[in-house]
């Protein structure tokens, strides 16, 4: 049955872009809504269905007695809403500043999908022990440093840009999702304070738009563009060419940053080799690069980020780096082999906006029936707000809420939360009817990355690489 899909309100990474079209392909109406303010440097010059809705300067939030955010809507606000049937955020937007709406959306009986992509809600000292683990050191950007704020309540916290580094902040997203979606995608390495079970589909990007092509040059051109320098860790890249390049080991550097995606795209197209990100997990560019024909390195190890399955990416740390990037930059045979089974890969569809969007809309159904992919637990095991700042009661309430709607694993110490203000004091006496999952039906990966057994988008076997 075709449904009625509106998709926003933030550009990340060409997303909202693609998985409009996606929807489209399906047979559904979808239109996009990326609000000037908000359109991204990389991809200013997308079109999308809408860029702008009077009504919404029309709405006003006001502080309510409680400290929570009351909402002044227009009839033409209702109306809009009631043209679609399903809504689908990216990076903790909705139509109204900070999610505010989410809770008026289903009143309305609408469903949502919250598409969470990164610093929005990644706390910093989670990531850091999460990195740890996985055998990476986090790379601190500045949207995930520690900020300490006065956010008494949720008017104080709706004040703030939805990319603050407060911890509270970050709580909000997480827990306005977790309370009012029908469906949250992520991933393990962003999703640190989640509560809820979840999906991941990983990037979404349209191999159509890159053109594959194998070069096999004896010295190849080793392409990095990373959009956050600090955060994919360039000067670790850098250091470690400048030793293979005093060893004699040639190659062609080509460093782009702050260029529009454009011209990433076309040096794609001539490059051997990619070097995407020293992180848990790997992003859109390393899709792109997989579909241009070429070799990519990164942190992607499958436990850290496990889906899509079987990703075809020469995993490196700082430790393995030197030496797996000497392999690929000298053995010319292996670097064929990667591209190939690379693009193999990216023929089977993951990625593409067609699959991500039927996978958006079959996660709508299986979280109705209580499945998911992945299944939180560093938050309940570790976490803690930082020295300074406050959580306001609010967030305490909304994270019981989500315990006692969607379960924690059996073993949890939900009493841990309450003794470092996480949750309502007066709470112990209602632990007991927190549900808790069927542990016989989930598999450990990793450290803090638990999936449930239809957790399987992706290659059904592992490539040769």
């Amino acid at each position: 049955m075709s449904c009625r899909i509106l998709v926003g309100t933030a550009e990340t990474a060409k997303y909202v872009y693609n998985i409009t079209n996606g929807f489209r392909e399906l047979g559904h109406k979808a239109d996009s809504l990326v609000l000037d303010p908000v359109r991204h440097k990389f991809y200013n010059d997308l079109e999308y269905t809408l860029t702008d809705l009077d009504f919404l300067r029309e709405t006003t939030l006001y502080r309510k007695s409680d400290g929570r955010v009351g909402i002044r809507t227009t009839r033409a606000f209702r109306a809009f809403v009631e043209r679609y049937d399903v809504f689908v955020f990216f990076s903790g937007t909705s139509l109204l500043p900070r999610m505010v709406d989410l809770p008026v959306l289903k009143q309305m009986g609408k469903k949502v999908i919250s598409r969470q992509c990164g610093s929005e809600v990644r706390d910093a000292a989670l990531a850091r022990e999460f990195w740890r683990a996985h055998g990476q050191a986090f790379p601190r950007a500045v949207g995930d440093a520690p900020a300490a704020v006065r956010c008494a309540d949720e008017y104080d916290v709706v004040g703030l840009s939805r990319y603050h580094p407060a911890f509270a902040n970050k709580l909000h997203t997480t827990r306005m999702a977790e309370q009012y979606a029908d469906a949250i995608i992520s991933g393990s390495p962003s999703q640190m304070l989640g509560l809820r079970p979840y999906f991941q589909s990983g990037p979404i990007f349209d191999m159509r738009e890159f053109t594959f092509k194998v070069p096999r040059r004896a010295v190849p051109i080793i392409l990095h563009a990373p959009s956050n320098i600090e955060f994919k860790k360039t000067h670790v890249f850098l250091k470690v060419l400048q030793e293979l390049q005093d060893e004699g080991v040639r190659f062609h550097l080509e460093l782009l940053h702050g260029v529009p995606h454009g011209v990433v795209q076309q040096k794609l197209a001539e490059a051997d080799v990619l070097l995407d990100q020293l992180s848990c997990g790997c992003g859109t560019l390393a899709y792109e690069g997989m579909a241009s024909g070429c070799v990519v390195l990164g942190g992607h190890q499958d436990a850290a980020s496990p889906l899509p399955r079987n990703r075809p990416i020469v995993h490196v740390t700082e430790a393995t780096l030197k030496e797996r990037l000497r392999r690929v930059i000298l053995d010319v045979r292996y670097r064929t082999l990667v591209a190939a089974q690379s693009r193999e890969y990216i023929n089977a569809g993951y990625g593409s906006p067609v699959s991500v969007a039927r996978y958006m809309l079959d996660a709508l159904d299986r979280d109705a029936v209580g499945d998911a992919d992945l299944f939180p637990t560093l938050f309940v095991e570790r976490g803690v707000a930082p020295e300074g700042q406050s959580v306001p009661e609010y967030l305490k309430e909304g994270s019981l809420a989500v315990l006692k709607k969607f379960g924690a694993f059996p073993r949890a110490d939900l009493a841990r939360l309450i003794s470092v203000g996480l949750l309502p004091e007066g709470a112990v006496s209602e632990l007991g009817s927190v549900p808790r999952w069927d542990e016989s039906q989930l598999v450990r990966e990793g450290p803090w990355v638990t999936t449930g057994p239809n957790a399987t988008y992706g290659m059904p076997g592992r490539l040769r690489c």
